[in-house]
């Protein structure tokens, strides 16, 4: 079955690599997070923070990393309609440096790229052009945005020790690696995964040397093509933040606060211009430990 997979889906697309920009680079790591208890990976934020202590207000994405002598926790969460549209059609790398740096060795891709029911982003209900509207944006995303996310059944995993290749989400993959993610009641997307650190350092749990080691964790989404304009012949349109442990914000209802609901859009900003956009994500951190 899983061989089938394998040949059935696009493994190993980087499409937006986390390491094109600033290899390399470093900065002083905050503090992890310690995770008293396991999260339970379900794509349910309810384990987590809430609002989610980091922000991005370029990505428009909340997200949030912890861990334990196991394992190492990562979640984001966004209630733009635009960005989970972009996340399900066009699909999501989470990368991670070992080193905390911005050159990662580890990658999941999930969701993966859907090229199944094409989203026309050019036409009105009519078919004629015009420009979108956030009647129009409801209407059309609503529905398109569920039935993506049924659709998002497949991950694939490069670099990882003895877990490399394509999984369905219901699969237990080797290495212990589990990803899913939701609507949730609050039309957040909520994507969260567990790695354990046998699949990062090789070594069954952490103990008191790894306490405040460096790692960075890349979350990066690939654009539509812009019907309108020329191919871009660089990377200057790709966000490349670095946190390392921004206060959060949001627009979205979690929690009273939500994570990452949305940013204020300009009455004359184009609404689809995020669509447009390759972002990049980093939070860089230490790693936790207690005894």
């Amino acid at each position: 079955m899983q061989h089938k997979l394998i040949g059935s889906i696009a493994i190993a697309v980087l499409f937006t690599s986390c390491s094109m920009l600033h290899k390399n680079k470093k900065q002083a790591s905050l503090p992890g997070t310690w995770q008293a208890q396991p999260i339970v990976i379900d794509g349910d934020s309810k384990d987590w923070p809430s609002p989610y202590p980091n922000y991005d207000a370029n990505s428009l994405v909340a997200y949030a990393t912890s861990n334990d002598k196991y394992n190492l926790y990562v979640t984001m969460e966004t209630g733009d309609e635009l960005v989970q549209m972009k996340i399900l059609k066009r699909g999501m790398t989470v990368s991670i440096d070992t080193e905390g740096a911005k050159d990662p060795q580890l990658h999941i891709n999930y969701p993966l790229e859907n090229d199944n029911d094409p989203l026309d982003l050019m036409k009105d209900d009519n078919g004629t052009k015009s420009a979108y509207h956030s009647k129009h944006i409801d209407r059309q995303f609503e529905g398109k945005i569920d039935k993506n996310l049924r659709e998002a059944t497949q991950f694939s995993t490069e670099g990882f020790n003895k877990c490399n290749g394509g999984y369905l989400i219901s699969q237990t993959t080797p290495c212990g690696i589990k990803i899913r993610a939701k609507i949730d009641e609050y039309k957040e997307l909520v994507w969260e995964a567990v790695i354990p650190f046998k699949a990062i350092y090789g070594i069954d749990s952490i103990s008191e040397k790894e306490a405040g080691k460096p790692i960075s964790v890349c979350f990066a989404v690939k654009a539509f093509k812009n019907p309108g304009s020329k191919p871009a012949e660089n990377n200057s349109g790709m966000n490349n933040n670095m946190s390392a442990g921004a206060g959060g914000r949001g627009g979205g209802m979690r929690g009273g606060g939500g994570g990452g609901g949305g940013r204020s859009r300009s009455q004359s900003e184009d609404p689809m211009q995020h669509l447009y956009e390759n972002t990049k994500t980093w939070k860089q951190f230490g790693i936790a430990y207690q005894r």
